[in-house]
């Protein structure tokens, strides 16, 4: 329950006023606004079995009656619209989510802060590598924590260069401290392997790599993301290195593994191979930093990285289930880019959203594409501009929906 001027809402009922805010609307419309709105997120559902389908409908009734005991709807000729209270209440609630969501947008998603987030997460992991890595002895962890302590003078250069629009300059100190780095590193490493010291291998331990490890590369995705989203070469070189850091996390991991057998020299050869995967990133940005010190623009497609794969599998596979779902009432090509272009835009939503998770996806080039692969995997008939079911689509599409109903995407 939210308070706000008085007026108590429930869970579902201020999207209601939102959807009320186009004119009135009767039940129906109502849950296929709803509907609307959980496919725009990612989840390909159909209503159709209204006893087993989500909380929206099972409640409707109630969000509706207890709006009116509000006296901010009512309904008249079989529909529900919202009175001059109601309107006033709708638009309030509506300008306040877009105001939240445009300042979270210009916060979360700036490179700006991107840069400092990188600051205090660099100093955190640091800390837990270093102090773990001292008290037990282990030349990986303690290399890895130095190479993070490195990180935060390197990520504040970052957000020094964003501020001051000096990214080539923070992007090339970011390039000397990875070589300096992978030299310590490198040094340490041979030094150990001439001279073996011991490693105690303590659950303490093996917990810091697994947590550096982790939060270090979903650190490098956000990065990453708004490096690419933004044009900046510094956030994109600070992703890369931020990604090294979970590869490096998992190396040490290993080292301690084999340490815990007494096989010490794995915890020396990890760290020299850490200190080979800083030296080849270091190497690979110096390049593109002097690309673009000639005046070429920066290519955004030479940061590739794995999750945009999957990510883009993930959306490839919405659409395949959402185009069989929709298969059942509709075989038109035109009636389906219709429907795609009513679900999926995001300025006539009741709702705005911060990102959409479907963002990205050429649907309307890759349709014809899509229902080619549908048509191959035995799902789709293509007659002309017109795509049946099969009986095998028919049942594959059932069976997804079902899926879908309890929140399961595919």
């Amino acid at each position: 329950m939210a308070k706000n001027n008085g007026i108590k809402l429930k869970h579902h009922e201020p999207f209601i006023l939102s959807c009320l805010k186009k004119g009135p609307l009767t039940k129906e419309r109502l849950l296929q606004e709803y509907e609307r709105f959980v496919q725009f997120m990612g989840f390909p559902v159909k209503f159709s079995n209204r006893k087993r389908g989500w909380s929206f409908h099972r409640q409707l009734d109630d969000c509706l009656n207890h709006l009116q005991s509000l006296a901010l709807v009512v309904f008249e000729n079989g529909a529900y619209r919202l009175t001059e209270s109601g309107a006033k209440e709708a638009r309030r609630r509506y300008e306040r989510v877009r105001t939240a969501h445009a300042r979270l947008r210009s916060s979360v998603f700036s490179p700006e802060t991107a840069s400092k987030l990188s600051v205090l997460v660099n100093a955190a992991v640091a800390s837990l590598k270093l102090t773990i890595g001292f008290v037990f002895n282990s030349v990986a962890l303690v290399a890895d924590g130095f190479d993070s302590l490195v990180d935060v003078s390197s990520a504040i250069a970052v957000f020094l260069g964003i501020k001051h629009k000096r990214e080539l300059v923070s992007t090339s100190f970011i390039i000397l401290m990875m070589f300096g780095t992978a030299s310590y590193i490198g040094y340490e490493s041979i030094s150990r392997l001439i001279s073996p010291e011991s490693v105690e291998t303590t659950a303490l331990t093996v917990l810091a790599a697994v947590i550096s490890g982790g939060v270090c590369y979903a650190m490098s995705i956000y990065q990453h993301y708004i490096g690419k989203r933004s044009g900046s070469i510094s956030l994109l070189s600070q992703s890369i290195d931020s990604r090294n850091h979970g590869f490096q996390a998992a190396a040490v991991l290993i080292g301690l593994i084999f340490a815990a057998f007494g096989i010490f020299l794995v915890d020396s050869i990890v760290a020299l191979l850490v200190a080979g995967l800083i030296l080849k990133s270091a190497t690979e940005l110096m390049i593109e930093t002097i690309r673009m010190a000639r005046g070429e623009e920066l290519d955004t497609t030479r940061f590739g990285r794995e999750y945009e794969q999957a990510v883009s599998g993930q959306r490839r596979r919405f659409f395949k289930t959402w185009l069989l779902l929709n298969l059942k009432e509709m075989n038109n090509r035109d009636d389906i880019l219709a429907r795609y272009h009513y679900v999926f835009a995001p300025d006539d939503l009741p709702i705005v959203t911060v990102i959409n998770p479907l963002a990205g996806f050429d649907f309307l080039n890759q349709l014809d594409i899509i229902m080619h692969e549908l048509a191959d995997e035995g799902l789709v008939s293509i007659q002309g501009d017109r795509f049946y079911l099969t009986d095998k689509g028919c049942r594959t599409a059932s069976r997804r929906l079902a899926r879908a109903r309890f929140g399961i995407p595919f």
